[in-house]
């Protein structure tokens, strides 16, 4: 299940990208069990996520990967907002908090939420990481728009590559993700 809140924030980021009358058509012709009516505070089934972003594809000849990367570097200056900034000053400080403090916050107020397993595997000063991402849905697309705004946020975004590798395990979609410094 996923917050309504990133459903909302994901309608707002397709009506700023394509324009609030070709939203109107996404929620008019696709088949949502919610209707398309979310609350920030409900929690909806990943697949219709999924849904909106395939429907949305079709309709605008943008990829899924292409939306949810855009989206997720969208809806990080949202998620930060509500988290302390103290002693973060690179998005490496940020991403090793991700898992320890963040989702340990968010599992306090949403005891509920179903938070993916993204942790840091290795770091090298403020040159490289490695991260891995771990979830029963299949969104490493937005962790990676999220992690590339983070890298923009903080530093700049054209500094650093992104190198992705993902597999499936079981039920699991995995995916690391070695950002690097280019020299």
């Amino acid at each position: 299940m996923m917050k309504g809140v990133v459903f909302r924030q994901f309608l707002e980021f397709a009506e700023k990208e394509f324009g609030e009358a070709k939203i109107d058509e996404l929620l008019r012709t696709t088949d949502l069990e919610s209707a398309g009516v979310y609350t920030n505070v409900g929690y909806y089934d990943h697949v219709e996520m999924l849904t909106l972003v395939t429907a949305l594809s079709n309709q605008t000849g943008r990829s899924a990967r292409q939306l949810l990367v855009g989206f997720g570097r969208s809806l990080f200056p949202t998620l930060i907002a509500g988290h302390p900034q103290d002693g973060i000053s690179h998005a490496f400080d940020l991403i090793e908090r991700i898992h320890g403090v963040i989702h340990r916050d968010v599992r306090k107020l949403y005891p509920d939420a179903e938070v993916p397993d993204i942790q840091p595997r290795s770091r090298d000063g403020d040159r490289e990481m490695r991260i891995t991402y771990a979830s029963g849905r299949p969104m490493a697309d937005l962790c990676e728009g999220m992690i590339m705004a983070a890298l923009d946020h903080y530093n700049k975004l054209e500094d650093f590559e992104i190198v992705r590798t993902d597999s499936k395990h079981r039920y699991l979609y995995n995916a690391e993700f070695h950002v690097f410094r280019r020299d």
